[in-house]
This record gives structure tokens, C-alpha cells and sequence, in this order.
């Protein structure tokens, strides 16, 4: 790393609202990666031993263990042959009334989200953190894991369509001419249609709401900005001194365009990243509050604020967890995006 690099980053972390958005974004982002291990109905691990010993205690030694959070077991591994499915409380019950010396850690919040309860609608309380919905299914768990897939989608969503946006720009600045002139009326073709008629039309047609198949349709648009910032950016620089003396001295077109232009031309990258990961979050969570999102019973931030829109007067609590997520990563990746702005782009600081 460049001491100009190391300069830039000393800038960025002296900021206090870069500080403050890493960690509130930090934590929501750890939680989403390890949701299985913070909410699910599955132990995180299980040991047990059908060995009876005189002290009722469980000798780890003699013992299986079991991970059922990181592997999916069948049920003819615990000997259980009248259901499809392993209900781990059910199954330390029973081993209870047989004698089978049994030991579990859960996670903290012991329901899975697409699991169902007889309570519908509950508020808050200790067995259901922020409540359950019209479903019975406690919110807390759809709500992390709903962030993990909003976060995954968005992350997804930046990283191919900025290397594909970054790629077919620098190719557009670069070599210009007719490359450049069909490839802008496409993306002027492209940019008539709106994004999310298309999404919600084909989506309605297909009857079809996949995860990819809305990312990819998303993909279609989504290249397009960086593209065009990463084109301006080239063509700026393209004609400067040190790329005509690299062609002068041999350097082939790739080269100089790897070597030089690119790495001189990928502020944009950096500094409009964090605000393409909050349109993604932004972007799905408005899919699935219309109904053409992920299929149910998908855990989603959007569906969650459906489902408290429709219940605002009897459980507002139904509502109030699923906007408060989706402020705290939006005002979060905003200032992390800000901070980025003022260190990276010398327009901000003048």
C-alpha cells in the first residue's frame, strides 16, 4: 500500500461518522452471517448417549456428538422412523423418558424463521423477543435472517454488476469509436424501461419470484452507472503523458489499460459502492413490501413491514422492527459511503 493509500485511510477512520457507521453496519452484518448460531430451533451442538450409569451423568467419552446447526441430519440417524422430519426438543424429550443421557446448547433465541407457534401476534415478551407475526413465527429470527438474505442479495448485486460495469466502461473510455457509440445507445435503450416494471411484469408472467431470477433481472440495469462513471474517468485520462509514452515504448493496449488507466480510475468504484449496497437493500425490500419479491415463506424485511402495514392498529410491533433494521443499514452504509466520498473524491474537498 501507497503512502498516498495510507493517508486516505488514516482520513477515513479519523472520521467519526465512518466509525460509527462500520460498527452499527459491522454488527448487523456479523448477525446476519451467524444467524443460525444467534436464532434457531436446532441445537448448536447435541451430545448423547444411550449408556445408563448409576451417578445419571453423561459421559462425553461414550458419547456422539452432533452439530445441527452446520449439518443437515436425517431422522434414521436418530433412530426415528414415523417422522420426516427431527424436532430436537421432541427428541431430548423422548430421550429423557428412556434414559438416553442427553446434553444441548442452543442459540440464544431458540426459533427458526419459517417455524410456526400457536401464539399469533403476541407482542414482545421473553419466549418471542419483538413478537410473532399473523403466522405465529417470531419476528426476531425472520428479521436476521431476512437481513441475511437482503444483504447477500445487495452484496451479490454490487460485486458483478460493479466488476461488469467497471470492465465494459474502462473498454467504452478506452477504445471509443463505434465500440463506444453502440454500446451508449444500448444503455439509452436499456435505461427507458423502468427497472422495477420489468421485475414486477416478468416476475407476474413467469409466476416465478427466484432469488436469481430477480438478481439477474436486476443485473440488467445494474451495470450501467459505474459503466458510465468508469467511461468518463478513462476518457480523461487515456490521453495523459504517461499512457502515450507506455505506447511509445511498446506497451500494449491491455497493458496500459491494466497498468495505468485503471487503477488511476477507480475512485468511482470506491466511493459509490456502499450506496450501491443500499439500493440493493432498498431495492428488494420495496419487491417483496409489493408482493413481487422472494416467494413466501422466504424470511424479508419487506414482507415484515407488509404484514405491520396491514396490522398497524392491533401489533405495531409487527411494523416497528422491520423499518428500524432497514434505517440502521441505510443510515449506516450511508455514512460509511459519505465518509468514503469525502477521503476519495477530490471534488467533495474542494
Amino acid at each position: 500500500m501507497t503512502s498516498i493509500m495510507k493517508r486516505k485511510w488514516k482520513t477515513f477512520f479519523s472520521q467519526k461518522k465512518a466509525i460509527a457507521g462500520l460498527i452499527v453496519f459491522i454488527i448487523i452484518l456479523l448477525a446476519a452471517i451467524f444467524a443460525n448460531f444467534i436464532s434457531n430451533n436446532k441445537p448448536i451442538l447435541l451430545i448423547r448417549s444411550d449408556i445408563n450409569n448409576e451417578n445419571h451423568k453423561l459421559n462425553i467419552f461414550s458419547s456422539k456428538l452432533y452439530f445441527p446447526v452446520l449439518i443437515n441430519y436425517q431422522p434414521q440417524d436418530f433412530h426415528i422412523l414415523d417422522s420426516f422430519i427431527i424436532d430436537y426438543k421432541i427428541l431430548e424429550d423422548n430421550d429423557k423418558k428412556n434414559n438416553i443421557k442427553t446434553y444441548s446448547i442452543y442459540p440464544w433465541n431458540k426459533w427458526d424463521a419459517e417455524e410456526q407457534s400457536d401464539s399469533n401476534l403476541s407482542p414482545p415478551s421473553a419466549t418471542h423477543w419483538l413478537g410473532t407475526d399473523n403466522l405465529g413465527r417470531d419476528i426476531f429470527a425472520r428479521l436476521i435472517y431476512g437481513v441475511r438474505i437482503s444483504l447477500g442479495f445487495s452484496i451479490i448485486l454490487w460485486i458483478i454488476s460493479y466488476i461488469l460495469g467497471a470492465f465494459i466502461g474502462a473498454l467504452q473510455g478506452y477504445f471509443f469509436g463505434i465500440f463506444d457509440f453502440i454500446l451508449e445507445r444500448f444503455k439509452e435503450l436499456i435505461a427507458i424501461i423502468p427497472m422495477l416494471t420489468l421485475v414486477i411484469l416478468v416476475t407476474a408472467i413467469t409466476k416465478s419470484q427466484s432469488f436469481w431470477i430477480i438478481l439477474f433481472l436486476v443485473l440488467i440495469f445494474g451495470w450501467m452507472g459505474i459503466a458510465s462513471q468508469i467511461r468518463a474517468n478513462v476518457l480523461s485520462i487515456r490521453k495523459r503523458e504517461f499512457c502515450e509514452a507506455s505506447i511509445a515504448l511498446g506497451g500494449s493496449h491491455l497493458r496500459v489499460l491494466a497498468k495505468h488507466i485503471l487503477p488511476n480510475s477507480l475512485t468511482p468504484l470506491i466511493t459509490l459502492s456502499p450506496f450501491a449496497i443500499e439500493g440493493g437493500v432498498s431495492l428488494l425490500a420495496a419487491l417483496d413490501y409489493l408482493g413481487f419479491g422472494l416467494p413466501p415463506p422466504t424470511p424479508s424485511l419487506g414482507e415484515l413491514m407488509s404484514q405491520g402495514r396491514d396490522n398497524i392498529q392491533n401489533a405495531p410491533w409487527l411494523l416497528i422492527s422491520p423499518v428500524v433494521t432497514i434505517l440502521l443499514i441505510l443510515i449506516s452504509v450511508s455514512l460509511i459511503g459519505q465518509a468514503l466520498r469525502k477521503t476519495f473524491d477530490p471534488k467533495v474537498n474542494e
